[in-house]
């Protein structure tokens, strides 16, 4: 095949869209459809070879294989191989278990049923897979083995019309295409898969197909059209990137803008008549190729460096700082990858057996053991039971535990309620009920913020009954106490975290402090800073020297000015500010030398203990004496 420039240029514009969409969402709502260019793109070239082979009657499926053995799997392994050696040492031990079996799926070409089965592409946690990417990677090599073999097959019922056959293998697949854009859509819309069918090839295979399509269509000639094609491919594909998000219906329907573009403008270049027009010349830029010539290498490397950067700063939106230095670096490591590895590669003159035994299986295999050693060896990280839990004797989505906290051999004259982030405070209100003089009942379900109307729906179904159970004794029994003190995991109700919430926590919150404080005063406590990083992982970093400069989350202060301005109308309900005491807990979720946090939002039985000793000693209080 004659070599275009100009797709190399498109090669550019995808994995730059990919690139931009990967370093900020926001910056490219839809850059992620330079994925789907790719596919595209590798549709129409592997197509197109195929036919002119099965056409000259040379095609053979072993120098196919081959061919794409020595052009995809080196780089490909090498970068396995540094993200293992890598993750060996900044991944914590779950996360590198769950990094190794990744590992082993990626090598084989099935991480896109790995992480179909992991949770979606735009998870807030996919942000920190070091390997999320290899999905369509996987999806085209799945598509290598059914295609050619298909598309032979083909070839061989229509060998009877020699003279309209090129015309019945495009309607074959034009078909195809059609009725898989309509499956995906119509699965999309009538499932509740969510994101993890986006790795799927049974939702993708249709746009490799537009490809395949394109390069079945006879050329056109006239100059215009030619021009105008390459046009409306280029409108189409920029529509896609600035009218699409992550929230769109994708791929479905939606995926023909990118596809239908990037088929038309490869479509409209196959003509000699293109030569010369402003989007050709455009597309032919010197760096445009240049980019695109290490687009592959340059889609392999950027993801792992982002990954293991916001694992160690603990936020999607990177530094200035660090943006400035990974950027840069990988397009450097793209570039080695791409002139001492991928154009290597494709000159070595091997056999298939070769190829298969030296640049697939020994490879995968010794990533396999080399990932199993390393897992095998790597270290534990050792703690105090007390430092990774809110404590194990807590009425928490059970009445069945030690529920009473505070001064003992009193009555409990106080009912504490709330979701995870009041069960957190256990030991907190232990240390400040002793210290004021009276015993709480504390009593807690998982996500479950007990307002009267909450809607348990939302949560995970073991949490549903604990929380139904809750919600019920919260509004039977509150009026046989003195005061209520309420809590919860603020902006996680207000619908702040990637959970599901209920949508209207808010109207019924403000009606069920009404409620109760009408005959019972109120105390609802502000919520704790979230840490930007887990405190394990900061452990971890810890030892290994790696200091870092972090900005603080700021959901938490946002989530308790809304609370606040509840409170503050409502008579005989009363605004607690935990924010002094607890901030000095929340600088690194250390406090004297010590973990204070479990988790990035939940404080361990020391750090409660810890806030409630804060809280006394600067002179505030709970309840009125």
């Amino acid at each position: 095949m004659k070599y275009r420039s100009d797709i190399d240029g498109l090669r550019a514009l995808a994995v730059l869209s990919v690139l931009i969409f990967h370093l900020n969402s926001e910056w490219l709502p839809g850059g992620f459809i330079g994925v789907d260019v790719f596919f595209v793109i590798s549709g129409f070239l592997i197509s197109q070879i195929i036919k002119n082979e099965v056409q000259e009657g040379r095609f053979c499926f072993f120098d196919f294989y081959k061919r794409r053995i020595r052009r995809i799997l080196p780089p490909l392994y090498i970068v396995l191989l540094c993200s293992l050696l890598i993750g060996y040492f900044i991944l914590l031990p779950e996360d590198f278990n769950q990094f190794f079996y990744s590992l082993v799926y990626s090598s084989a070409f099935f991480a896109n049923r790995f992480f179909s089965k992991d949770g979606g592409y735009f998870d807030i946690s996919s942000d920190e897979k070091p390997l999320l990417h290899i999905w369509s990677l996987s999806i085209e090599e799945q598509f290598y083995f059914i295609w050619p073999l298909l598309l032979v097959l083909v070839f061989h019922f229509l060998s009877k019309y020699k003279k309209n056959q090129e015309a019945w293998l495009a309607g074959f697949v034009a078909c195809t295409v059609f009725l898989g854009f309509l499956y995906s859509h119509f699965y999309l819309s009538l499932s509740e898969a969510g994101d993890s069918v986006y790795f799927l090839l049974r939702l993708r295979f249709s746009e490799l197909l537009v490809g395949a399509l394109f390069a079945f269509l006879p050329v056109y000639q006239p100059r215009r059209g030619c021009h105008l094609f390459q046009w409306t491919g280029v409108v189409l594909i920029a529509c896609g990137l600035f009218m699409l998000d992550k929230h769109s219906l994708f791929p479905g329907l939606n995926a023909l803008l990118p596809c239908l573009g990037a088929g038309l403008f490869i479509y409209g270049g196959r003509s000699q008549q293109a030569a010369g027009g402003l989007v050709m010349r455009i597309f032919q830029m010197r760096c445009l190729v240049g980019v695109g010539l290490i687009s592959y290498s340059l889609y392999l490397w950027h993801w792992p460096v982002l990954a293991y950067l916001r694992y160690v700063y603990g936020s999607y939106v990177l530094a200035a700082s660090w943006l400035l230095v990974a950027v840069p670096f990988m397009f450097f490591v793209a570039y080695l990858s791409y002139r001492f590895v991928e154009l290597r590669c494709k000159r070595l003159n091997l056999s298939f057996t070769a190829a298969f035994l030296w640049l697939f299986l020994a490879p995968a295999l010794g990533l396999a053991g080399l990932g199993a050693g390393l897992k095998a060896v790597k270290p534990t990280l050792s703690f105090d039971p007390s430092l990774l839990s809110y404590g194990t004797d807590v009425c928490h989505g059970s009445f069945d535990k030690r529920c009473l906290r505070g001064a003992p051999g009193l009555p409990p004259r106080v009912l504490v309620t709330g979701d995870s982030h009041a069960a957190a405070l256990n030991s907190f209100i232990d240390e400040v009920g002793r210290q004021e003089g009276w015993q709480a009942y504390v009593v807690t379900g998982s996500s479950c913020s007990p307002v009267f109307d909450f809607n348990e729906s939302v949560l995970p179904e073991s949490s549903r009954e604990p929380c139904k159970n809750l919600k019920a004794y919260v509004k039977t029994d509150y009026r046989q106490y003195e005061a209520v003190v309420f809590t919860s995991f603020w902006s996680y109700q207000l619908g702040k975290e990637p959970e599901r919430a209920d949508p209207d926590y808010l109207p019924k919150l403000e009606r069920t402090l009404r409620s109760i404080a009408e005959t019972t005063p109120v105390y609802v406590l502000s919520d704790v800073p979230e840490l930007s990083v887990s405190p394990i992982r900061l452990e971890l970093f810890d030892r290994l020297g790696l200091s870092v400069e972090r900005v603080s989350g700021r959901k938490a202060e946002s989530a308790n000015a809304r609370i606040k301005q509840i409170v503050d109308r409502l008579p005989n309900v009363h605004w607690i500010d935990l924010g002094p005491a607890a901030s000095q807990l929340s600088a690194q979720g250390r406090y004297a030398g010590r973990m204070a946090y479990f988790d990035n939002n939940h404080l361990n039985v020391y750090g409660s203990t810890s806030l409630g000793q804060l809280f006394v000693r600067e002179g505030h209080r709970l309840l009125p004496p």
